[in-house]
């Protein structure tokens, strides 16, 4: 009962276990190659600026994984993950425009960019990889890595428990608000293929009906605000991933300072204890999970060179 309750309540979850829709793209051994090379490239270049301006950052999830388990990336992995210090994170949107600007493009909350989801997102231009929750909106949609904000998080734990709750709350109206806005027959149809996926569905409409009175960019930068740590209290989180608010909850010496590792040709920061930091997210981390529980995110359209895909069409 408690998957089905999961998957009811989490789109990430129901979208994963939904059968797989005809407009919906499966990468192939070689488009997973290419997608892979093209991250490596981005990583170089965000991995420069970060340390031109001294800005913190770390890889996360899958790719911490990859890098320890791998010594790069998890041969079935298709995205990136960083996470940075909020402090760092403020100062790498800052001088994005001026260092990235000519080959990328941002979103991100409560900044010159657009809003697209409660995280900071870096895009390669003239490149695809549209997700599901991007299909028919407005949002960039090039091969991207995300960026998530490292948060301290109130020592009292009866404070720690109210601002988590109050955190959740408003992310899962901030995201409703979000579908709601950018609904589709297809989207509808998608994820209306399995129970869980029907109540998912049709609790996002509701609350984002509810709250349709202000718009999705406003909720989504309330709870970006809302999230910030006032003062560095020595425990850190990471509010925006998947587990949301609490999942990450740990001292801050298991994120800080980075260390380095080993991730294809190049060598990248890492939270500082890696152990804990994987065993809290994954448990026993260096076990190859079976092909049916290895994550792979939905896209609806791949490419790595659009202006020759258009010129082929000429």
């Amino acid at each position: 009962m408690s998957g089905f309750l999961s998957e009811a309540f989490s789109t990430r979850k129901a979208m994963q276990n939904a059968p797989t829709a005809g407009y919906m793209h499966e990468l192939t051994d070689a488009e997973l190659k290419g997608l892979q090379q093209c991250f490596l490239e981005m990583l170089k270049d965000i991995i420069r600026v970060c340390d031109e301006n001294n800005i913190c950052y770390m890889a996360a999830g899958g790719t911490a994984l990859g890098s320890i388990r791998h010594k790069g990336f998890i041969p079935w992995d298709d995205d990136v993950d960083i996470i940075m210090p909020r402090e760092d994170l403020n100062r790498f949107v800052s001088v994005f425009s001026q260092t990235l600007g000519d080959r990328y493009e941002m979103t991100s909350p409560n900044s010159p960019y657009p809003l697209e989801s409660m995280i900071t997102a870096v895009y390669k231009k003239n490149t695809l990889k549209t997700t599901f929750n991007a299909y028919g909106t407005p949002f960039p949609k090039g091969i991207h890595i995300d960026f998530f904000p490292i948060e301290s998080i109130p020592k009292n734990k009866l404070v720690r428990t109210f601002k988590g709750i109050t955190a959740m709350g408003l992310q899962f109206i901030a995201v409703s608000s979000l579908m709601y806005r950018f609904n589709s027959k297809e989207k509808k149809a998608f994820l209306c293929q399995t129970t869980p996926g029907k109540i998912n569905y049709w609790l996002r409409e509701t609350v984002g009906f509810l709250f349709s009175f202000r718009s999705y960019e406003k909720w989504g930068n309330l709870f970006d605000r809302f999230v910030r740590g006032k003062k560095d209290t020595g425990i850190w989180t990471v509010p925006t991933d998947f587990r949301h608010y609490f999942g990450h909850a740990m001292p801050k010496d298991v994120y800080y300072p980075p260390i380095k590792g080993r991730f294809e040709d190049i060598t990248i920061n890492l939270p500082h204890n890696p152990d804990e930091y994987l065993k809290n997210q994954y448990g026993d981390y260096m076990k190859i999970p079976p092909v049916e529980e290895r994550e792979k995110h939905v896209t609806v359209d791949f490419c790595l060179d659009v202006a020759a895909r258009e010129n082929q069409k000429v």
